[in-house]
């Protein structure tokens, strides 16, 4: 066989070669993988965990100390929501209270109030004993209600009902039908207190209770207050 004829029958062999190992290896490794970049990969939603009562009860102590304890008498004593509407997550929680002298301090680190009373500054109320009250202590940086720092609360009378349940602004408000409806900053608040149905919001400068069937305007307020730029005090 002349030299050129050989050089053109081996080129050709290893041409069919390199073709049939190509194919071959494309049929094992079967088709090509896509990989997301970083860019495509959407960033996970952070979704907090439901409260369990440990840290319920180390939230009440850091800002009650030993003065006031969760409430063992009622069956659902807390829940969590966005109640000032700053967008961190809050602790509403019944407590009793089981040092008096304590939680009628002169200048207590919490706000005392009555959601189903005008309040008056020359009339400051009181803690009573074994009296039930609904704490809630408002959330502060990325742990929201379980962050060390958060102890601005308001200690609320009167309103320490039954069925505590989270209610969405929004879906309050949708759902008006013509009536007069307060204007809440954030999460309110449904529950039963004295056999009545109604609802605990955070209106301007402290809490309010609305009923729906005597509801007849936003309540005047006055005082310290805590709200979305932290506490302020009014004279």
């Amino acid at each position: 066989m002349k030299p050129r004829s050989l050089f053109l029958l081996l080129l050709m062999i290893g041409t069919f070669a390199g073709c049939s190992n190509t194919k071959q290896a494309m049929v094992e490794g079967g088709p090509p993988t896509y990989q997301a970049t970083p860019e495509s990969t959407p960033a996970p939603v952070a979704i907090a965990s439901a409260a369990k009562l440990p840290e319920v009860e180390d939230a009440v102590k850091r800002v009650f100390k030993d003065a006031a304890v969760v409430h063992p008498d009622y069956k659902s004593s807390f829940l969590t929501g966005d109640f000032n509407g700053d967008k961190s997550q809050d602790l509403a929680v019944v407590v009793k209270p089981v040092k008096l002298d304590e939680m009628n301090q002169e200048y207590p680190t919490w706000l005392l109030r009555d959601p189903r009373a005008p309040h008056d500054p020359a009339k400051p109320l009181h803690v009573e004993k074994d009296e039930p009250l609904l704490a809630v202590i408002h959330g502060y940086g990325s742990n929201d209600w379980r962050d060390p720092q958060a102890t601005q609360t308001f200690l609320l009378k009167n309103v320490a009902g039954s069925g505590l349940r989270v209610q969405d602004a929004k879906e309050f408000l949708k759902n008006a039908n013509g009536r007069k409806l307060p204007r809440p900053q954030g999460d309110l608040i449904g529950e039963t207190v004295k056999g009545a149905e109604g609802f605990l919001y955070f209106g301007v400068a402290t809490y309010s209770w609305y009923d729906p069937k005597t509801f007849t305007g936003e309540p005047q307020t006055a005082g310290a207050f805590h709200g979305r730029g932290g506490m302020r005090r009014t004279q």
